[in-house]
């Protein structure tokens, strides 16, 4: 009897489009329908200074910091001792959404609000950020974590993920670092790497074996750990940081010693 966590079904066509691509389509018209039709510095003066009386600096600066990539991953590495899928999923889209998002910035070359507006007139925390705007990076990958999650599972956990990315691409303009039409394509642009990284772990099946899992749980104890020495940017937010380099740092080591795959062996 095979003692590797049972196959993922896959996605029919319908459920494919309705949890894969229609997540994308809306967050690309959006986007879209902001940019021509003008709204977005409407729309950002008006997030950012609802979002001034909303919550204090220290929380809007430890929210975003979760759409960092060494943060995003150390929040979800505990779940790799009973989802090591979920993580999978998130690795296998890291690298093509990093080069998707640096290869947008480049291109698109876009100013962000500081060079914009007159820093008296928006709130702007952490580091003045003026240049290579489009897409939001940190939306992005917060939309990668929740996309990953969703196209795994789509059960009630799934949604407080979506709630959370949503947050996290909300902090972006309260941030004062995004307008609007980046956040959505971020999204967008996240959701649709999410896709891709759920569809290469039904293929490279590495996560089901003790020793994938066993290098997984050392890849992430190295980024968890590091999240003691980066600088992200958002001196009010380290706190964030060092909550998730113990809370990653610990998942990790759990993992490695209790890799999923012995756990279900366990249990059979």
């Amino acid at each position: 009897m095979s003692l590797s966590p049972p196959s993922p079904a896959p996605l029919t066509l319908r459920a494919a489009f309705v949890w894969g691509a229609l997540p994308v389509l809306v967050g690309a018209v959006l986007a879209l329908g902001v940019a021509l039709t003008g709204v977005d510095e409407a729309w950002f003066r008006a997030g950012n200074a609802a979002a001034a009386g909303l919550l204090p600096v220290f929380l809007w600066a430890g929210i975003t910091n979760l759409g960092s990539a060494a943060c995003a991953l150390a929040l979800m590495t505990p779940v790799l001792a009973w989802r090591p899928r979920w993580i999978a999923s998130m690795l296998l889209a890291a690298i093509p959404a990093a080069c998707l998002t640096n290869t947008l910035k480049e291109i698109a070359d876009t100013a962000r609000p500081a060079a914009v507006l007159a820093l008296d007139e928006i709130h702007v925390i952490g580091q003045v950020l003026r240049t290579t705007s489009f897409p939001s990076g940190h939306t992005l990958t917060a939309f990668v974590l929740a996309g990953a999650v969703v196209l795994c599972v789509r059960r009630p956990v799934a949604w407080l993920m979506l709630l959370l990315a949503a947050l996290v691409a909300f902090s972006r303009i309260a941030v004062g670092a995004h307008w609007p039409v980046d956040v959505f394509a971020g999204a967008a642009c996240g959701w649709l790497m999410a896709a891709l990284g759920v569809w290469g772990s039904t293929r490279w099946r590495f996560w089901e074996r003790v020793r994938g899992q066993r290098v997984i749980a050392a890849l992430l104890f190295v980024t968890a750990s590091s999240l003691y020495f980066l600088d992200l940017g958002y001196a009010d937010g380290v706190w964030m940081q060092y909550l998730l380099g113990v809370w990653g740092g610990c998942g990790a080591l759990y993992a490695w010693r209790r890799p999923a795959a012995l756990t279900l062996r366990g249990a059979r």
